[in-house]
């Protein structure tokens, strides 16, 4: 045995020297003999088969000597090695723990120890053969049914910082596939990672990609949660080596809402606050500005960085960034702006001094474009009761402007969308004349029949129609040249929870204000509630089918000034065997 290890020692060193392997490969029998000695010896001998792996393992740097590597089963034998090893440190381990804690006497203990290293480079060796052999995805499918993946994870309880770094790197690689992610979640991966950060920076580094990879998975993100990953990751977007990666994987969890507030108790906000202030260009840091929008949805990541002091003079953070973004007119410095001016009032109060400017620069923007977007949605979060928006909207012109851009085929339905939110917003009884004379109340309502299939269009003019209805003069101005009453009607039977909800409340702000439009609400309401009831009776009597606006079909409600009157039953309801269906009467729906 000790010649063979001799022997293959020397061929080992040859294949250390890239110019000497197609040397090697012509002698045929060279190739033939390693392969027989490591299959009929290999498990004799850590050293033998150290020396043997090797020699294949240079062969696999270059992909077209796999073929050669292959056609030996050197694959199938390094998984036997693997599994032999693996087995082999499971008994010593047991052997240990059986010990009782007794500890080994000096010799032994070295012993173990050089036994242990020399079983990290046989490993070693042997993961990055089978790494290298698997850029083929046929052999990658393979040794995942081969349980690569169980054996890498178990690699990780080792302490070579080599193998480590190997293992890690060949999971990153694996983790891709849903079938191995899943298996690493099987072995609870995340548990074994996270004893590496912090810790040595090649491993860290790649540790870091591999949870990046795992965090798409709900459940993998979730764990790392659990084993305070998130205090430790935010540590080190301060080290620029790892900020681009850790950046990625806090995104990803932040994506979670209940984890966004976990961040207010760590050095996130603060950190992220710094980097939007000194980066330039935010289009080349997209992991910042992802993580920076996600936070500070927030309400209190939001406070913490409005209130976070930086810079030489000590200024807010609000105003600094607010200041930033309307000198570089950055439209992702924007997006954070906006989720700013979403939270309450202690935090919109402190846009007073910006909101000129704002609306400056919205007139100022080219129609359409991003910042214009972010811009207006942030206008439409100001309109509270501590503004008087009404004086902004005169002095600025704002209702006309609004209303220019909603005339057809002048800006993106993004923009549009943005315009009608933000007049929803504004509408109050001491600007709606000006509302209706801008024009609004025609073009959103002409709008209603060109969206109709879109629910986010449909959600928010239903909500401006709501709004509207509030104040008095749209209010006239929507029942006497519009059929918006019919519209809120057919909303009820929408898909959408919250459109219907919007719908009905728009219908009960009519029925309060104007008690004839009630009684035909009423009615309405109760056909609505019993639509498939009255179309059966329709088909029995030979009538024609009714549809929802939205489908795209017939149907509908008469004009307003319509026959109430219904043959038959004196409640205007005829219902034979369907009592137990229907409510008889509109008293029965709406009481009284």
């Amino acid at each position: 045995m000790a010649v063979k290890v001799e022997a293959t020692t020397y061929i080992a060193a040859l294949a250390q020297r890239t110019e000497t392997l197609e040397s090697l490969l012509a002698h045929e029998t060279v190739v033939l003999t390693l392969s027989r000695v490591l299959r009929e010896d290999g498990r004799k001998s850590v050293d033998l088969a150290t020396n043997i792996l090797s020699v294949f393992f240079a062969f696999s740097n270059f992909s077209q000597f796999h073929q050669v590597i292959l056609e030996n089963q050197m694959g199938d034998m390094t998984m036997r090695i693997i599994d032999l090893e693996v087995k082999r440190a499971e008994d010593r381990s047991d052997a240990a723990n059986k010990s009782k804690g007794r500890r080994p006497d000096e010799s032994t203990q070295r012993r173990i120890d050089l036994a242990a290293r020399k079983q990290d480079r046989l490993l070693y060796v042997c993961f990055y053969l089978l790494l290298n052999l698997s850029e083929d995805p046929s052999v990658e499918r393979k040794m995942k049914k081969r349980n690569i993946t169980v054996y890498l994870v178990k690699m990780l309880e080792r302490r070579s910082v080599d193998l480590l770094v190997l293992c890690v790197t060949f999971l990153k690689k694996l983790s891709i596939y849903r079938e191995n992610k899943d298996k690493m979640l099987e072995c609870n991966i995340v548990d074994k990672l996270a004893r590496f950060v912090p810790g040595q920076d090649v491993l860290l580094l790649v540790t870091l990609r591999l949870l990046l990879n795992l965090s798409f998975d709900p459940t993998l993100r979730q764990q790392m949660v659990e084993r305070s990953m998130i205090p430790r990751v935010v540590e080190l977007m301060k080290n620029p080596h790892f900020q681009h990666v850790s950046m990625a994987l806090l995104y990803h969890i932040s994506m979670d809402d209940t984890c966004k507030s976990m961040f207010t108790y760590t050095a996130a906000v603060p950190i992220i606050l710094d980097f939007l202030l000194q980066v330039e260009d935010l289009h080349s840091a997209p992991e910042l500005i992802a993580l920076a929008v996600n936070l500070t949805q927030n309400q209190r990541n939001a406070e913490v960085l409005c209130e976070t002091v930086a810079g030489a003079e000590q200024t807010r953070g609000f105003d600094l960034l607010v200041q930033r973004a309307l000198r570089y007119q950055d439209p992702l410095a924007f997006k954070v702006i906006r989720n700013l001016s979403q939270q309450d009032v202690n935090i919109k109060l402190k846009f007073r001094p910006y909101v000129p400017d704002l609306i400056h620069l919205l007139k100022l923007e080219e129609a359409g474009s991003d910042l214009m977007v972010e811009v207006l949605g942030t206008l439409g979060n100001l309109c509270v009761p501590q503004f008087d928006m009404t004086e902004l909207c005169m002095e600025h012109g704002l209702l006309g402007y609004m209303a220019a851009l909603l005339d057809p085929g002048v800006v993106e339905d993004d923009v549009a969308l943005e315009a009608i939110i933000f007049t929803g917003a504004v509408v109050n009884e001491a600007n709606a004349h000006l509302v209706v004379e801008a024009g609004l109340v025609e073009r959103i309502y002409n709008l209603m029949s060109e969206k109709k299939m879109d629910d986010e269009f449909v959600l928010q003019i239903s909500y401006a129609f709501q709004r509207m209805l509030c104040c008095a003069a749209t209010r006239d101005a929507l029942l006497s040249s519009t059929q918006v009453v019919f519209y809120l009607v057919d909303l009820l039977q929408d898909k959408n929870k919250e459109v219907r909800k919007t719908a009905d409340m728009g219908l009960d702000v009519v029925m309060d204000t104007d008690e004839e439009w009630a009684v035909k609400i009423r009615r309405m309401k109760f056909e609505n509630h019993n639509q498939d009831w009255l179309e059966l009776v329709d088909r029995d009597y030979g009538g024609s089918e009714g549809g929802h606006p939205r489908s795209g079909s017939g149907g509908g409600y008469p004009e307003s000034g319509g026959d109430d009157s219904m043959d038959g039953d004196p409640n205007g309801m005829h219902s034979p065997g369907f009592n137990h269906l229907v409510l008889d009467t509109p008293q029965e729906y709406w009481g009284e």
